[in-house]
């Protein structure tokens, strides 16, 4: 009983709860802080990934380029961080700002990982805003790796297009616009750079006795897309 305790006379004193069952440990104790600590870090940099997309798709290239960094300063994981280059240099590339794009593209491929969707982006993106600061050489280079990473793809043969055709490559351009435009006739943009360097350089129909063919191949596949996305599409048939 407390009566045999023998306290003296004016000392107060509280006397904790016991807990029943199995106390954790200190370490058990961390560990279940610590899960909680990444599920709400996790949770807060979900939260600025949808800022900045939010700002993004309303047309405030700006704000959404300052959440974006936000997550780049805390986050440790490179993988996040290559994201978040690759983003921000999107964004720069929006607001025709290449210089500033072109440092967030040669960020991102110093952190050498990423996810490979990525890393064709990076190369693809750096190649094009380079090309748009006339730095054809350097430009044709990340084109080339884009290719390699996935052939596939349309728009690193365009980007590399526009490189050799700003060396004087003519013919080399030529033909990455057909390839282009072949990988993807639904952006007409491949087409349009053929077209344009045709009719800068004719003699490039002499020297190349299978460009017209191309040339009509090409515009008959744009113009078929063209029409076809008029159309209501059948949904029975349409694909998930």
């Amino acid at each position: 009983m407390l009566e045999d305790l023998n306290i003296p006379e004016g000392f107060a004193f509280r006397l904790r709860k016991r807990k029943i069952g199995n106390v954790p440990s200190h370490e058990e104790e961390e560990r279940k802080l610590l899960l909680e600590f990444t599920r709400l870090e996790a949770v807060y940099q979900d939260a600025l990934w949808e800022l900045a997309g939010c700002y993004w798709d309303s047309g405030q290239p700006v704000q959404a380029l300052v959440y974006i960094r936000k997550l780049s300063d805390i986050s440790d994981d490179p993988e996040i961080k290559v994201r978040c280059y690759l983003s921000m240099g999107q964004l720069m590339e929006k607001m025709n700002d290449f210089e500033n794009a072109i440092k967030f593209y040669s960020q991102a491929l110093s952190m050498k990982t990423g996810a490979a969707y990525d890393w064709y982006l990076i190369n693809n993106n750096l190649g094009y805003c380079l090309n748009q600061s006339g730095r054809y050489k350097e430009a044709e280079k990340y084109c080339r790796a884009a290719i390699e990473i996935n052939p596939a793809r349309h728009n690193a043969y365009k980007n590399l297009g526009v490189s050799r055709a700003g060396l004087g490559d003519f013919k080399a351009a030529a033909e990455n616009f057909v390839r282009a435009t072949r990988s993807n006739a639904s952006d007409p943009r491949a087409l349009a750079h053929l077209e344009e360097l045709i009719e800068q350089h004719p003699e490039l129909l002499i020297q190349m006795p299978d460009l017209m063919l191309e040339l009509e191949k090409c515009r008959q596949a744009v113009n078929a897309i063209r029409e076809l996305t008029k159309r209501p599409i059948d949904q029975e048939n349409t694909e998930p």
